[in-house]
């Protein structure tokens, strides 16, 4: 698979590249700045230059699937970059027809209003580009990260959160991983997903989430037509003692039905059908 990283150079972003590439996958880092790019294709990805704030439509096209994993380093930034910037590359993947979107969100984010100052408004850029991605219609997957830290990563993870008591952090390492693993899980389209230490380790832990169930079909309101589609979804097979195998192709100029030769034009102004009003 060829994935698009936004934020490739970060903290969490360069440990996501690193996964990827020890799986196989084809990486293109979006990246800030030249010499990041350089850093990024010396560990064998490509890489583009591109600002988050600006025009970045163009990076995703040729991938097969897109990652956001950036985030401001100013909270000035925070609605160009995680609100806008996600939204801006969700919607180019859509675009482009990208078989997965991994949007790296916050515990808190459907919920900002709960804080105040910085982290509300941290919380409330992620909401934003949230709430862009679910008017989508495409497989994304938000996965919503406790506080991340620097500590080594166990590998092990919990999706549930129960109460005040837990300690709502996650290592980057183990951040990280439940990307890499959450881009080959299909069942999580369209679903949001909370991640914090835990016991269970990543991989298990997303294979038991439930996949969202489709909405039932919508039944057609009475004295209503059915759409054209619809109806002609129920349509028979044609029968095959009803085809003559070999029957002259349709000319599409000809407008007679009729058996025989094609009958001759009435000439001059004598009524065709006399006695007939």
């Amino acid at each position: 698979m060829f994935v698009l990283v936004a934020g490739a150079h970060g903290r969490l972003g360069g440990r996501i590249v690193a996964l990827l590439l020890h799986r196989r996958h084809r990486v293109r880092g979006l990246v800030r700045t030249d010499g990041q790019a350089a850093a990024l294709r010396e560990l064998g990805a490509d890489a583009v230059v591109a600002d988050l704030r600006g025009d970045v439509e163009w990076t995703a096209d040729g991938c097969d699937a897109a990652i956001f994993a950036a985030g401001a380093r100013h909270r000035p930034e925070l609605g160009a970059i995680d609100a806008g910037g996600a939204a801006k590359l969700a919607e180019a993947a859509a675009r482009y027809e990208h078989s997965r979107f991994i949007l790296c969100s916050a515990i808190g984010a459907h919920a900002p209003q709960r804080h105040s100052g910085g982290v509300r408004e941290f919380l409330e850029a992620k909401q934003h580009a949230e709430q862009r991605l679910a008017r989508l219609d495409m497989p994304w997957t938000i996965l919503r990260f406790g506080r991340l830290t620097e500590s080594s990563g166990t590998g092990h993870v919990e999706t549930h959160i129960h109460g005040d008591s837990q300690k709502l952090e996650l290592s980057r390492d183990d951040a990280a991983l439940a990307v890499a693993d959450a881009l080959d899980r299909s069942h999580l389209a369209r679903r949001a997903v909370h991640l914090i230490e835990g016991d269970r380790p990543v991989a298990q832990a997303l294979d038991a989430i439930e996949p969202r169930r489709l909405p039932p079909p919508a039944a057609a309101a009475a004295n209503t037509a059915a759409a054209l589609g619809a109806a002609q979804s129920d349509n028979p097979p044609d029968a095959a003692d009803m085809i003559a195998t070999d029957a002259a192709p349709m000319d599409a100029d000809v407008e007679w039905v009729g058996d025989g030769p094609v009958p001759q034009e009435p000439a001059g102004n004598d009524d065709p059908a006399p006695g007939i009003p």
